[in-house]
């Protein structure tokens, strides 16, 4: 790309992504390029042919305003050229231009191709045999307090596989919290990018499927030649190798010869090595000799960001009084998160004509988080308070006495007088043993910073009473 077009794009991006969220503009915007302009006609190279319908659908009358203005012009078009080495639907590995006006394809090659070489794409091949779904990215992964170290570490081995220090690396946590995305992240990226192509991921129980078959068609060598032959191997849920001793034992030999070659072991569970029973010890050894790294539950901003991205996946719009109350009602994973959108999306095409307002989303989502929510306890308010302070729950039941903790502690004991029918005695009990007189005191504190108007008090009861409204009936 010329200084001059590299000069367009940026001023391009930077304007563009004043009206576009930051995980959109990551995933959706950043990697276009303009490479070509021609009169009026602008022209951008992008990954795939779903990054550019979806840029389509969602930004182009903004964009064509933005080149308008730019390039002091009234009638600018954008063609896009479709990069077929990023774009593994295409069919084969020509270049396409595709016009906006009707979508028109027009294939630039430089040498005629027989139908047999047209039916093969040897990118596209490569691509599959990887067992990859290349929806899973850096890019559309929201990353929050629960997830940070863990996406900073995948993003490192990602960027620098043959020079990085964490090897295996083993992210672990609770299902559905994105080790499965960040994994297969790094696979997508080095594929793409390091220009590593003997990548394979499997699911635990397939590769103990293939051991058996293997073994039972007396073809086991041959087997293991085929995953010693990976420069990275990804293997999720191996909370599943326990008691599969054959699988184990197999698993082992596979592991010390990729290791050996300076190959990368990329692994997920859903808990740390050492608390997996029923797992040999030399495995857990292993695992353990590398990075072993969280994931937990996210946090209700983060959750809300879920929330944001899900609906702009799917072109669809909720008001943030919905997000909210979807972001505090669903706190355990995100796929829970991702069925409640789904949920009010499908609502949402089956009556286009309804604008789906807070009482309605209540209605049709009762379903799904009348099982979650409990009634108003202490631990739900501890829960709500933890969220809103951004702390550890538990740094609430601690001797901690920072002003941070302590003030929050004092608005949750405040809060627990105020909504419940509990003695200050229980509620002490659930504040790592206090006792009621440390409640009483708490709350009065609090009460008397509302009764001379604090500022910064009664915004925070508000605000967290607001929440509490949201989550419960």
């Amino acid at each position: 790309m010329s200084d001059m077009f590299s000069e367009l794009d940026k001023r391009y991006k930077d304007e563009i992504s004043k009206y576009v969220v930051k995980g959109s503009f990551e995933a959706f915007i950043k990697p276009m390029k303009i490479i070509l302009t021609n009169n009026n006609v602008i022209t951008m190279m992008v990954q795939s042919k779903t990054q550019m319908d979806y840029f389509k659908s969602q930004y182009y009358k903004r964009a064509i305003e933005i080149l308008n203005q730019l390039l002091n012009i009234e009638n600018a078009e954008i063609k896009f050229l479709v990069d077929p080495e990023t774009d593994f639907e295409v069919d084969e590995p020509s270049n396409k231009i595709v016009e906006n006006s009707n979508d028109k394809v027009n294939e630039v090659e430089d040498k005629k191709t027989t139908e047999e070489d047209k039916s093969f794409n040897p990118f596209t091949e490569k691509y599959k045999k990887t067992k990859l779904n290349k929806k899973y990215t850096f890019e559309n992964f929201i990353q929050g307090d629960g997830n940070e170290i863990a996406y900073a570490s995948a993003l490192q081995v990602a960027n620098n596989p043959k020079n990085s220090p964490y090897n295996p690396i083993l992210i672990y946590g609770g299902v559905g919290l994105g080790k499965t995305h960040l994994v297969q992240a790094i696979g997508n990226k080095i594929f793409q990018e390091q220009g590593v192509h003997k990548v394979l991921y499997l699911k635990s129980d397939q590769f103990v499927n293939d051991i058996v078959n293997s073994i039972k068609d007396k073809t086991i060598d041959k087997y293991k030649e085929f995953l010693k032959d990976k420069d990275i191997i990804i293997i999720d849920d191996i909370q599943f190798f326990a008691r599969r001793e054959k699988s184990q034992e197999e698993f082992f030999h596979i592991f010390e010869s990729i290791y050996q070659n300076d190959g990368i072991i990329i692994l997920t569970s859903d808990f740390h090595p050492k608390n997996i029973h029923n797992l040999d010890d030399r495995l857990k050894t292993r695992f353990s000799m590398g990075l072993n790294t969280d994931v937990r539950p996210p946090d209700l901003e983060t959750r809300a960001a879920i929330i944001k991205l899900k609906t702009e996946e799917l072109s669809f719009e909720l008001d943030d009084e919905i997000i909210m109350y979807i972001a505090n009602n669903i706190n355990t994973n995100v796929r829970e998160l991702e069925g409640a959108v789904k949920t009010l999306h499908s609502y949402s095409m089956i009556n286009k004509d309804e604008k789906i307002s807070m009482i309605k989303a209540k209605d049709i989502l009762k379903g799904l988080i009348s099982q979650k929510k409990a009634t108003l306890n202490v631990d739900k308010i501890q829960d709500i308070v933890s969220d809103y302070f951004n702390i550890k729950k538990d740094l609430l039941m601690s001797k901690s006495r920072t002003k941070e903790i302590a003030d929050a502690r004092a608005i949750a004991m405040y809060i627990c007088t105020t909504q419940l029918n509990s003695t200050t005695q229980s509620i002490g009990a659930h504040f790592g043993g206090r006792d009621h007189s440390t409640v009483s005191h708490a709350a009065k504190k609090i009460q008397d910073k509302l009764n001379k108007k604090d500022p910064e008090i009664t915004k925070i009861n508000d605000e967290i009473l607001h929440i509490i409204n949201l989550s419960t009936y």
